[in-house]
């Protein structure tokens, strides 16, 4: 019983630790916004002085959410908020040059990539992404550190 009761009174905890950006953006944001974040931060944020805002409203973001917008919690609105911040600084780099043919970045990661001995690479062939990617895509080299990034947060 008491295993029960501890179970039950972690588990709220323990979900918000496997939370998923993405899935809380989906389920909590996308009723009312775009269905994915990446095109609703573009259009509706920037960094101001280090703090992400609304444009038309100015107001901070992460204040926004925490104050209850989206019925989110102060521990998701944190996650969201994170996660905004992230899209925002990487571009549109995956949206511009890779979207086209594999989609969204999220179903291609968890789908094709892993990373082995600290080396992303491709689940299937085992070929290093980074290397790949130099020669992939259209990419600039200034541009293949930010897909990187962008691919490895969804493995974290």
């Amino acid at each position: 019983m008491r295993l029960l009761l501890a179970f039950l009174l972690l588990w709220p905890a323990l979900a918000l630790a496997q939370a998923d950006a993405h899935d809380v953006y989906e389920s909590a944001c996308a009723r009312c916004h775009t269905a994915h974040a990446g095109a609703f931060v573009f259009e509706a944020m920037k960094a101001q002085d280090g703090v992400l805002t609304g444009l038309r409203s100015g107001k901070p973001v992460g204040a926004f959410l925490a104050q209850g917008h989206g019925r989110v919690s102060a521990e998701e609105a944190t996650l969201l908020t994170e996660h905004f911040k992230v899209v925002l600084a990487g571009g549109r780099v995956f949206q511009e040059k890779c979207a086209i043919c594999h989609g969204r970045a999220r179903e291609l990661v968890r789908l094709k990539l892993i990373v082995k001995d600290g080396v992303l690479v491709g689940r299937y062939s085992g070929v290093e992404v980074e290397p790949f990617l130099s020669g992939h895509g259209r990419l600039r080299p200034e541009e293949v550190p930010v897909v990187l990034e962008r691919l490895r947060r969804f493995l974290e």
